[in-house]
């Protein structure tokens, strides 16, 4: 993964600073899901919602919600930075500020956002900052971003959630956790193809799991 191509210490860098990039995507006719079968891709059906996650390595977090009853799609993709169209090799230099995502395309009547954030957060650990585990680079941060036209909401929503799992992790000896929270700015861009479910590609492939058993707090307990 992007690692090798990383040095020093990882840090932001001023958006004036950041790559060009390109003028078209780098997934110009996305594929349909290899395990769901469904569009990886917009436009999608208005009952449909979006969530975008970063836990760290793409590969392994996609796999982690593919099989959720109610997600009924998934993509992974470079979002939160300022270049344009990035490729895999662009962002994993550091110099586009985007991290490794994972898009969620899900039913809210079978799955709630409360319940993807908690998987989201019981699956790695957001204490890291620029890194999970030996994964180390801007874009291994740990991002949840809401999408639509309640995205304002859900974000207040998400971050009750995160604050929560904050003060459990403390509780267990871990440091502040570092997740940002925010509604989606700019756009999250399709990774190449070769990195769409690319466990189900690659059963044996790199997949890293830094979870830290701590459980996250049901919606009733917040």
């Amino acid at each position: 993964m992007g690692w090798l191509f990383s040095t020093g210490q990882p840090q932001l860098i001023p958006a004036e600073e950041t790559l060009r990039g390109g003028s078209t995507p780098v997934l110009a006719h996305p594929q349909p899901h290899v395990v769901l079968g469904t569009p990886i891709g917009a436009p999608w059906r208005p009952e449909q919602r979006v969530l975008i996650v970063g836990l760290g390595c793409f590969w392994g977090a996609e796999k982690l919600f593919w099989s959720l009853p109610g997600v009924e799609s998934t993509a992974v993709g470079y979002a939160g930075g300022q270049t344009p169209h990035p490729t895999y090799r662009e962002v994993c230099t550091g110099r586009t500020n985007h991290a490794e995502v994972v898009q969620i395309i899900y039913d809210p009547a079978r799955i709630t956002l409360e319940d993807l954030v908690r998987k989201a957060l019981e699956s790695h650990d957001p204490t890291q900052g620029f890194r999970q585990g030996n994964d180390v680079g801007t874009q291994y941060r740990s991002v949840i971003y809401t999408v639509g036209e309640n995205a304002e909401e859900d974000a207040r929503a998400v971050q009750r959630i995160v604050d929560s799992y904050g003060e459990r992790l403390a509780e267990h000896g871990y440091g502040a956790v570092t997740t940002a929270v925010a509604p989606l700015a700019g756009q999250c861009y399709l990774a190449e193809d070769e990195h769409q479910q690319y466990l189900a590609k690659n059963p044996q492939g790199y997949c890293p799991h830094h979870s830290t058993g701590v459980a996250c707090p049901m919606p009733e307990d917040l």
